[in-house]
């Protein structure tokens, strides 16, 4: 008698995909694991609330990933020129 692992899958099937998708957008040779490890519980408390729970927050699904993940990727502020002499 064999005994399979015991396996939970908390992601649903698309949301995993649009994380991938996501850190793939943000470059190559980014290694995202860490970062989705840590902040998972957030993702899946947002993607828990309804559409019209998101709009309080001024969000929408697609808004989810940017939200949770701003501070990583953020725009870089454009460089300052001085006056030329």
């Amino acid at each position: 008698m064999t005994i399979e692992p015991l396996q939970l899958h908390v992601i649903r099937p698309g949301l995993r995909t649009r994380i991938d998708l996501f850190f793939a957008e943000k470059g190559q040779g980014f290694n995202a694991a860490s970062y989705m490890r840590a902040r998972l519980p957030s993702i899946l408390w947002l993607e828990a609330m309804s559409d019209s729970e998101l709009a309080t927050f001024g969000l929408t699904r697609d808004d989810i990933l940017p939200f949770v993940f701003e501070d990583c990727f953020a725009e870089p502020e454009p460089a300052k020129r001085r006056p030329m002499a």
